[in-house]
């Protein structure tokens, strides 16, 4: 009997440590320019926090703090730079952190979040005023914006330690204005341990060895976490605001119909939920245009399936949802993208992923257009198979449970498409 088999939904099946990283490095392909930033941020504010005699569990808040605090940017309408995040940094952080409060086991990441782009003077006053719940939130708040500062003063393309003097005074002279003293001190204090500034510059992800994040995740937990992270994708366009659950919803159906274990279907429910996260990269423009895209603006979206498998083929637990997922536009004929792949290439759980996305986009409804019925999305579904794109067994375990499959996908996409159509009346 092999792992699989022996294995449940109630066993670990990946860590936070792995679904952090995955958010974490969603947010590089949303602002591209800023690759690296999010991560060398959590390391120093790991390593301040450490210094400042925080326990455990307040250095993994740090960290995840830290890797999200700009995650709110997923709303932008282009990709932004740097000193544009840090223009818009109090509406970022806001956004951020009611993205983050939907999901139960952040909500307290969310409250940081809040506040770690505010001065230290204002968030001292806000914990008085019990706009902050704890003294634990406003240090941590407090350690991130130190650190936050401190890695936009550096210049990766000069040598680190020959930076440290000028930004260490810069930073010193706003203490206990802009920046916590205690944090400060901390500082002045590792600014001495010269391997901290060369992992920040060459290796922050050894953060997340350094703090052993391995905090177990079941597959049941996962799926409910992915729930709320595909929201990151669909904030990025009203356009696709349901098309992600609606995935979700018809795949894992089909998946069932098609005879496949708990396991799968809940990883098949995984894989919809995150099939488009690749779209990240793509901006907002090109997702929110109805009319016919250029071949330009095409060629940008074919690079989304496969940011979609680079992201999550890494993550512990995930060689199957990275290919289901990053598989969803390849055709049995060959004439899919990015890879090219044929039936020969294609298993069971691409094969229903590719006509899961297909249904949802055709069924949804959309601001600019209604879905289409069972008899217009059957003949497209039909079409398909004639033209060799998907699979006609998948099609037909459509067709034989249409009304049971469509329900479901209907409910969950309306649900998730509500606040969007209800704020166009």
């Amino acid at each position: 009997m092999d792992n699989k088999e022996i294995m449940t939904v109630d066993d670990r099946f990946t860590s936070m440590r792995s679904l952090i990283g995955v958010l974490a490095k969603s947010m590089n392909l949303i602002n591209p320019e800023v690759e690296g930033h999010h991560e060398m941020t959590a390391y120093l504010s790991y390593m301040l926090a450490k210094e400042m005699g925080c326990d455990t569990p307040m250095l993994h808040k740090v960290i995840y703090a830290s890797l999200l605090h700009d995650i709110g940017a997923v709303a932008s309408e282009e990709q932004q730079s740097v000193e544009e995040l840090e223009a818009e940094a109090y509406t970022i952080a806001a956004f951020g952190a009611d993205m983050l409060r939907e999901l139960d086991e952040l909500k307290e990441i969310a409250d940081i979040v809040e506040f770690c782009q505010c001065g230290y003077a204002t968030i001292m006053g806000a914990l008085e005023l019990g706009q902050i719940k704890s003294a634990t939130t406003a240090k941590l708040a407090s350690v991130i914006h130190l650190a936050d500062r401190a890695t936009v003063m550096l210049d990766p393309h000069k040598r680190v330690l020959s930076q440290l003097n000028t930004m260490e005074t810069l930073i010193a002279g706003y203490s206990g204005i802009e920046f916590d003293p205690e944090a400060v001190e901390a500082l002045t204090h590792i600014c001495r341990d010269e391997y901290v500034w060369f992992d920040l510059f060459y290796d922050p992800w050894s953060v997340l060895d350094i703090a052993g994040l391995d905090i177990p995740v079941t597959l049941t937990e996962t799926a409910s976490l992915t729930r709320v992270m595909s929201k990151i994708v669909d904030y990025r366009s009203a356009f696709t605001a349901m098309h992600s659950a609606g995935v979700s919803a018809s795949a894992a159906s089909i998946a069932k119909f098609a005879g496949m274990d708990e396991r799968d279907c809940l990883m098949m429910e995984i894989g919809g939920y995150l099939h488009d996260l690749g779209k990240l990269v793509v901006p907002k423009a090109i997702l929110e245009k109805p009319g016919r895209l250029t071949d330009e603006e095409f060629n940008i979206i074919k690079e989304h399936p496969y940011y979609t498998t680079a992201i999550l083929k890494n993550a512990e637990g995930f060689d199957k949802i990275a290919h289901w997922a990053g598989n969803h536009h390849e055709k049995l004929n060959g004439k899919g993208y990015p890879y090219h792949l044929t039936a020969a290439d294609l298993e069971l759980g691409d094969r229903i992923m590719s006509v899961a996305d297909i249904f949802a986009a055709i069924t949804e409804t959309r601001p600019y257009r209604d879905g289409m019925n069972r008899e217009q999305a059957m003949k497209v579904m039909n079409e398909n198979v004639e033209y060799g794109s998907v699979d006609g067994d998948i099609v037909a375990i459509l067709h034989d449970n249409y009304d049971a499959i469509d329900g479901i996908r209907d409910e969950i996409s309306r649900e998730r498409g509500k606040r969007y159509f209800d704020s166009m009346r």
